[in-house]
């Protein structure tokens, strides 16, 4: 969701300058998604209304949640890789 959230997060056990970079460069992945805030908002509003507890709003999210089904072991292999931030 392209928000302002990655130009305040923390990340831990890095330098200052290292948090600015990762937080330019998430903020940067976040904006080139321009997942709006509204279709995610939308999405919360369905799942109420269907009663869902979980709701997968993006592409990437719907993907990880079918691996999570079909695959639970790769799904947290992924998860511990070092993500390029």
């Amino acid at each position: 969701m392209n928000t302002g959230i990655a130009a305040t997060a923390r990340f831990a056990g890095v330098s200052e300058e290292e948090e600015k970079r990762r937080r330019r460069r998430a903020s940067k992945l976040y904006a080139m998604r321009n997942y709006p805030p509204e279709k995610v908002a939308g999405a919360i509003l369905r799942a109420v209304l269907d009663d869902r507890a979980v709701v997968p709003v993006t592409p990437e999210a719907r993907g990880a949640r079918l691996l999570s089904r079909l695959m639970p072991g790769a799904l947290r292999a992924i998860a511990r890789l070092e993500p390029p931030l």
